[in-house]
């Protein structure tokens, strides 16, 4: 294997190793329930669940970049050939899986993207609502009653004329309120983010676990931006969610779309808004991420400054090129 080949491998590898190592946490931290049944405040939670989910592909592009190939090029003879053992190569082979689905998934959600947005607004008609600045609004015949924003950098918030005909002026203002909400948040780069991150968790149930926490934990947020914590607009809300939801069946959305009446855990935001509200409490979970990032950093700035340490990585990533061949 050529010198460029091997660097490209063992960066494949040395990701796909540590991307999954931090999965497996995850997906034990998850499967704890302490972070699945937090009480904490929806806008910090749903922070916190991004922040899990990413850490494994985080902490496998800093390590990899970071540790694991500039020891390599530091200690590595020039060669213009080596061969190396099957370990390595099923490895990487793991990696580009890995890479490659996530790629695959990312160009699919953009393209859905695009063509619904097209399709939304290609007979559209711009419509004043007061949405956020910046972000225009249109109304489109859509045959469900679809109210959402679209897109990660240029939104659009579009809503059917069903729902505009239905609702009244005080009801559309609820609307756009939770939609401001999605926007502040940049709920939808959140959610996209979530769906294409490459790490082996996206192949477990844990995956669509913690993709339908965070859509939930963004959904009561948006819902408390919308309501300010007063219990009649909480009321209200929950009526107008039943309402827009019985307009007519809802349609899956693609992964950079923020529907406001979304099928998937409707009943648990009407539930929600017409429970009282409760003051949230702080999980002692959130530290863990902080606590892992803490010390991963400290661990690296322990091996660059400490030459031996880095020669042990080295003779490990030796031994796993070298293992079998």
């Amino acid at each position: 294997m050529t010198r460029t080949a091997l660097i490209v491998t063992v960066a494949l590898a040395a990701y796909a190793v540590i991307s999954s190592l931090m999965a497996l946490v995850v997906a034990g931290m998850w499967r704890s329930g302490r972070v699945a049944h937090s009480q904490t405040a929806p806008d910090r939670r749903a922070n916190w669940i991004v922040a899990l989910r990413i850490s494994p592909a985080v902490l496998g592009f800093i390590l990899t970049a970071g540790v694991v190939l500039p020891v390599f090029l530091a200690f590595e003879p020039v060669r213009d050939y080596e061969p190396v053992g099957p370990i390595l190569m099923v490895l990487a082979a793991l990696g580009i899986v890995i890479v490659g689905a996530s790629v695959s998934v990312a160009v699919r959600s953009a393209f859905l993207t695009r063509r619904v947005k097209q399709q939304w607004l290609h007979s559209a008609t711009a419509v004043d609502i007061d949405p956020p600045p910046g972000v225009p609004a249109y109304v489109i015949d859509a045959p469900s009653p679809v109210v959402a924003v679209v897109g990660v950098f240029s939104p659009r918030l579009v809503a059917a004329r069903t729902v505009i005909d239905a609702c009244s002026s005080e009801e559309l203002a609820a609307i756009v309120a939770h939609e401001r909400g999605h926007l502040h948040a940049h709920d939808n780069l959140k959610r996209w983010l979530l769906t294409c991150a490459p790490d082996v968790l996206r192949w477990t149930a844990a995956h669509a676990s913690i993709l339908s926490a965070w859509r939930d934990a963004a959904e009561y947020a948006a819902d408390d931006v919308a309501t300010r914590g007063e219990e009649v607009a909480r009321v209200d809300l929950a009526a107008l969610l039943l309402k827009i939801a019985r307009l007519a069946p809802g349609l899956p959305s693609p992964a950079s779309v923020s529907p406001f009446a979304d099928e998937e855990g409707l009943d648990r935001r009407v539930r929600r808004l017409l429970t009282p509200t409760q003051k949230p409490l702080t999980a002692s979970w959130q530290l863990a991420i902080p606590a892992v990032v803490a010390t991963t950093a400290g661990a690296v700035v322990v091996a660059i400054g400490n030459p031996a340490a880095l020669k042990h990585i080295y003779e490990f990533i030796e031994l796993a090129v070298a293992f079998g061949r």
